[in-house]
């Protein structure tokens, strides 16, 4: 009779969550619908701690984000249950460079944060703060929100037109390169590039794009040959290019002549070691990742630490979720997304994927800095748009993940650098989840993200404008810390504006709860009121107005709703 009790217990329970709704938010990027309940917890070795600047690297990351520091000493095991007990969305791993090996982090790091639950994916953003102490503490006082414009790469597989602006080189044809501008989609390839790109690429890395009126460098993409202390230029000769190698307090490229061109670059960019072998091992002091982030300005380092192969899925899937399934992302989301979907694939034999790399690949950095695409200029839209629909009720939440397509494609793993399942990292402590409906194959969502499996190798293209989505209930966990994030909390005016991305007319939806003004306003990103789109005269309830962006210039545009004592402000983007 109790267990009969419990059961119908829950049923009422999920019966109220439906029925009583008190409000309804939506994100078009599938990001945070709110601010976000951050819980980030700062995990190091006792005799790390014990040197004065690591510890202050320890409290600068604990004072801003309001963060709970764990200390081991011999076992991280020893951490665990209080780990456990504090449900972080978070964890940092500070380690000195001894610590930071490759075996601590394959055999250590990855299976402590699959383990925080009985599930098998992983229950955190995670990262590794290393380095030299005092770049690891430069890294940890840095709190500005870095948008990626701007790409340098020595791979032609770069995925150019996703970006604002950039260079690519082509590893293995001599000469060739190509370059993206902000005010078209267009991609120029020019072939009178040198023969021998080292002095080349260590300029623009030191003092900016020259083709680009010297835009300095946010992400700097590498494939090939690689090693913990060297990348290869060419592929896959050496000959006729040169190498950048690594060493203590030292970062060159050293030209086929024989010439080194020191790195020195402080402008915080991503290093990117896409396909290469080992690049994210650190052996010692004189390995690649202390030294990109010592001499060139990596903020974050992500790299491989084992053999990259045909079957590597991590780093394509982290830049997928970087900008091919969505621009809202930051560069640990995507890191930590592209982990869960290989998680996924794994365990649900996906045809057509075999990926060998589950625990192969090292973030370095601190997994709560915000990298994320810049919407400056033209640039391809993302294959999907993501909407995240919370309706909150007095029991529990019901909560709509929801994919539509921006264009004919396959949104699921079709190949080592192409696209991947649609997911969200959600942007709370998701508990008691119960999934009410899919029309999707599959469905996955666990306390920090949602996955929706809807197509896999041999089903046709799904086509513009279809939609797939999860509905689930949850409770969210109640965590009491703010996040640093600067945005105000939601006051439940700015309901849903959609489409967005837009190119023609748009939907503002908004809620009024008692009699009032209401002015609609959008501004430009530099904050200039562009146009006010309506004073209306409401009582409460629920509304809409439509509003034609096709004569905007494409960009990100902020709408305002204002009533006599609430505003809300909701972002826009323009894609044309």
């Amino acid at each position: 009779m109790k267990g009969l009790y419990h059961i119908c217990l829950r049923r009422l329970i999920l019966i109220l969550c439906l029925v009583i709704t008190v409000s309804c938010f939506n994100t078009s990027s599938g990001q945070s619908v709110m601010t976000s309940d951050m819980r980030y917890a700062i995990v190091i070795k006792q005799n790390t701690y014990n040197i004065a600047r690591w510890k202050q690297v320890c409290d600068t990351l604990a004072s801003y984000y309001k963060g709970h520091l764990f200390i081991w000493k011999t076992s991280l095991s020893e951490v665990r249950e209080p780990v456990v007990s504090y449900s972080p969305t978070h964890i940092c791993f500070v380690c000195d460079i001894s610590t930071a090996s490759p075996s601590f982090i394959i055999n250590t790091l990855y299976p402590f944060t699959r383990t925080l639950d009985d599930d098998p994916y992983t229950d955190a953003i995670w990262g590794v703060l290393t380095g030299y102490p005092e770049d690891a503490y430069r890294i940890a006082a840095d709190t500005v929100t870095h948008y990626t414009r701007t790409l340098l790469s020595g791979t032609v597989s770069s995925d150019l037109p996703y970006f604002t602006q950039g260079l690519s080189t082509h590893e293995a044809t001599s000469g060739l390169f190509y370059v993206k501008h902000p005010d078209s989609t267009l991609i120029r390839s020019y072939s009178n590039g040198p023969t021998d790109r080292t002095p080349w690429l260590v300029s623009m890395i030191n003092s900016g794009i020259d083709s680009l009126d010297n835009a300095p460098v946010d992400i700097f993409i590498t494939s090939g040959h690689g090693n913990y202390n060297l990348w290869q230029l060419h592929y896959p000769t050496q000959s006729p290019e040169g190498l950048f190698r690594s060493g203590t307090g030292v970062l060159t490229g050293a030209s086929a002549s024989g010439t080194n061109y020191p790195v020195s670059s402080s402008h915080p960019k991503i290093y990117f070691g896409l396909g290469n072998c080992n690049i994210g091992q650190i052996i010692n002091d004189g390995c690649m990742a202390p030294c990109w982030i010592n001499k060139g300005g990596a903020y974050a380092y992500t790299g491989y630490l084992i053999e990259e192969s045909s079957n590597s899925y991590q780093h394509g899937g982290t830049r997928a979720y970087y900008y091919k399934m969505s621009r809202e992302n930051t560069w640990s989301e995507s890191w930590f997304l592209a982990n869960q979907a290989l998680q996924f694939d794994i365990l649900n034999k996906t045809p057509g994927v075999s990926p060998v790399d589950l625990n192969g690949s090292a973030f370095y950095g601190d997994p709560g800095k915000k990298f994320k695409m810049s919407h400056e200029g033209n640039y391809q839209q993302p294959l999907i748009t993501n909407q995240l629909i919370i309706r909150h009720g007095h029991l529990c939440d019901t909560v709509t993940y929801r994919m539509t397509m921006n264009y004919d494609g396959e949104p699921g793993t079709n190949g080592k650098w192409g696209n991947r399942h649609p997911a969200v990292f959600l942007p709370f402590i998701a508990t008691d989840i119960s999934i009410l409906s899919t029309n999707a194959i599959d469905a996955v969502v666990k306390e920090n993200f949602a996955l929706l499996y809807v197509w896999h190798a041999g089903l046709e293209p799904l086509k513009k404008g279809e939609t797939r989505e999860v509905v689930f209930l949850c409770n969210r966990l109640i965590t009491g810390i703010d996040s640093p994030d600067t945005r105000n909390e939601e006051t439940g005016l700015l309901a849903e504006i959609f489409p967005n991305p837009a190119s023609g007319k748009v939907t503002i939806t908004y809620k009024i709860s008692g009699m009032t003004d209401v002015t609609i306003k959008l501004f430009d990103n530099h904050g200039n009121q562009v146009v006010m789109i309506g004073h209306y005269n409401k009582t409460p309830g629920l509304y809409s107005e439509d509003y034609d962006v096709s004569k905007l210039a494409s960009g990100v545009y902020h709408c305002l709703v204002e009533t006599s004592d609430k505003h809300e402000s909701g972002k826009l983007i323009v894609a044309k």
